[in-house]
């Protein structure tokens, strides 16, 4: 498991591998996938995206989100970290952006600002 979910914060939501969620995906607590995750996800706690780990939706919010896999949605989070085998496509909204050398990001950060996390306003 990751560095980030090493602390005791309660229960792991796990999704292995082989596990595919199809739809949003809300949680409270640490979460860590594995697995494909086609939806949105909201994390009341940290979520880990592992090296196996595919997420493909419109929007994933939690305390906090290291990916290590594959993410093609927007992120809000207070922090945000991308490992070496990231695969990151979308918006990153986020207080603190750390990318480790050989993570892929396409797309644009809003990053360093309290007002990072404010949501867009509609013109």
């Amino acid at each position: 498991m990751g560095r980030m979910l090493g602390r005791k914060q309660g229960v792991l939501t796990y999704l292995g591998p082989e596990t595919e969620v199809l739809g949003d995906l809300r949680a409270k607590g640490p979460v860590r996938i594995d697995g494909l995750v086609k939806g949105s996800v909201y994390v009341e706690g940290e979520l880990e995206v592992g090296r196996t780990g595919r997420i493909e939706g419109e929007r994933v919010e939690a305390q906090a989100i290291q990916v290590h896999g594959e993410v093609k949605a927007d992120l809000l989070a207070q922090k945000v970290s991308l490992g070496k085998t990231a695969r990151f496509t979308g918006t990153v909204r986020a207080q603190a952006l750390d990318v480790e050398a050989g993570a892929v990001f396409i797309g644009q950060s809003l990053a360093g600002e309290t007002r990072a996390l404010e949501a867009p306003k509609e013109a």
